[in-house]
Order: structure tokens, then C-alpha cells, then sequence
């Protein structure tokens, strides 16, 4: 949950956040919570004024968050149908994700809305993220960006992360877990995972994501759903490098 205004001790909550303390926990004046401030620091609180429409708390500790991943995973997650994607949102979340980016690739059944409906998508989505951080006790709340085409994903990627995994079904030497071998967690900040749409990588997104730097991996004998292989993928990581 994201304070609003911090000062002298105490935070005073927005709207929402205070709606969901006041009235879906039910909470109470001195009944204590977790607060995550940002930047994977929570901080111990104590309901100190609570109304419906605000809520006030008071610090009593902080301290750096211990359930996010020693590094950055930024999810570059092909555009599928409206549950699917809101599923793997929130699986992702779940495990681990930092930030997902939705991706217009080429065999997305879903395509672009106007930007007004779009937007309103996004806001929709971030929210699944929220909650899924709040359920989860995340250190921090994964932000979930406008979607872009598949070339600004792959530069993006290549710009900013240390590794980045391109899960496809063509791919038949280097298996995720030989190139998770390979990794040095203590050298790697951020690892980029893109995930196809419903119909797969085309063979020149594939090229192209090589061409920058990208490791096409397989998941295995078996095709995965896009909204399975996102988890799938996070799951995997997870095991190796946190548990």
C-alpha cells in the first residue's frame, strides 16, 4: 500500500487506500499494519484517525522489505484476451515481477484501442497489480505500462536489462534452465522475459529479438498458453536464485 503524504511520523492516506483500511479490512484506531513506502521500504504503522474517506497512520518502525527478488524482472508480455491477460498480471505479481510491459506483437489476436480506451485499460490492469502486491505482501507495487510494439519492446530490453530470455517453441538447444546456469545474480541487475500472444513468435521477431541481445530459450516439450508461460517462467527463476 503507497502513502500519499508523509511527514513528522505519521502518513495520511489517499481515498482509496484509506476506503480499504476504514471499510474492506475493517480496521480499527491502534490495530497496527504494514505500509510499503516505496523503493522496498515498509514501514510498521498504527491506525492513529480513521473515517471513511481518510485515514491517518502513525510510524512506529521501518525497514527495508524482505520479499522482493535480489534483482529486477521486468515482464515484456505479449497483449492476449481480457481475462488471460489480467491472470498473468496477477500470477506475475505474485511471483515476483517488477514491472510488466504489454507488447503489441505480430500475432496478437488483440490490437490496439484508441488511446482514451487504452488508457483506461492500463489503470485497470495496474489496479490487478495492486491488489495482487497487497494480497502477496510485496515490498513494492510492480507498475504496469502502456503497451508498446514489439521493435520498441526489444530495444527497450537491450537497453536496460542484463539478461533477457526469449522463451519461443522454434527453439530446440538452449533450454531455460542451462541458461539460467549461466547467470551471476550478483552481476545481473535487471532480467527482461518476453512472452508470445496466443499464436506465438513470428520467425523475424525472433531474429530480431536475437539481434538484440536476446537468448532464445525452450520451456520444454510441452507448448504453454501465454498466460501459463509468464508464471511459468517467474516460478522458474524464483527457484533459482531465491529458494
Amino acid at each position: 500500500m503507497e502513502d500519499r503524504e508523509a511527514g513528522d511520523g505519521y502518513l495520511t492516506l489517499d481515498k482509496d487506500n484509506s476506503h480499504y483500511i476504514s471499510q474492506v479490512l475493517r480496521m480499527k484506531e491502534g490495530e497496527e499494519l504494514t505500509v510499503v513506502l516505496g523503493g522496498g521500504v515498509e514501514a510498521l504503522c498504527e491506525v492513529h484517525e480513521l473515517s471513511k474517506s481518510s485515514v491517518t497512520l502513525k510510524i512506529k518502525d521501518t525497514h527495508t522489505s524482505v520479499s522482493e527478488p535480489p534483482f529486477r524482472i521486468t515482464l515484456y508480455q505479449s497483449v492476449s484476451k481480457g481475462e488471460r491477460m489480467e491472470l498473468t498480471i496477477q500470477k506475475c505479481v505474485e511471483l515476483g515481477v517488477t514491472k510488466i510491459v504489454p507488447v503489441f506483437s505480430s500475432r496478437c489476436v488483440v490490437r490496439p484501442d484508441e488511446p482514451k480506451k487504452q488508457k483506461t485499460k492500463t489503470e485497470r490492469w495496474q489496479k490487478i497489480a495492486l491488489e495482487a502486491a497487497r494480497q502477496s505482501g510485496r515490498g513494492i507495487i510492480p507498475e504496469v505500462v502502456e503497451p508498446v510494439n514489439f521493435t520498441q519492446a526489444v530495444k527497450m530490453a537491450d537497453e536496460t536489462a542484463g539478461i533477457v530470455l526469449f522463451p519461443w517453441e522454434e527453439e530446440h538447444g538452449l533450454t531455460l534452465k542451462e541458461a539460467l546456469s549461466q547467470i551471476d545474480k550478483d552481476k545481473i541487475s535487471e532480467i527482461a522475459v518476453f512472452i508470445g500472444p496466443e499464436g506465438g513468435f513470428e520467425d523475424g521477431e525472433a531474429d530480431a529479438a536475437r539481434d538484440n541481445g536476446a537468448k532464445p530459450v525452450t520451456l520444454g516439450k510441452r507448448i504453454l498458453r501465454t498466460e501459463t508461460a509468464g508464471p511459468a517462467v517467474l516460478a522458474m527463476l524464483l527457484y533459482q536464485f531465491e529458494l
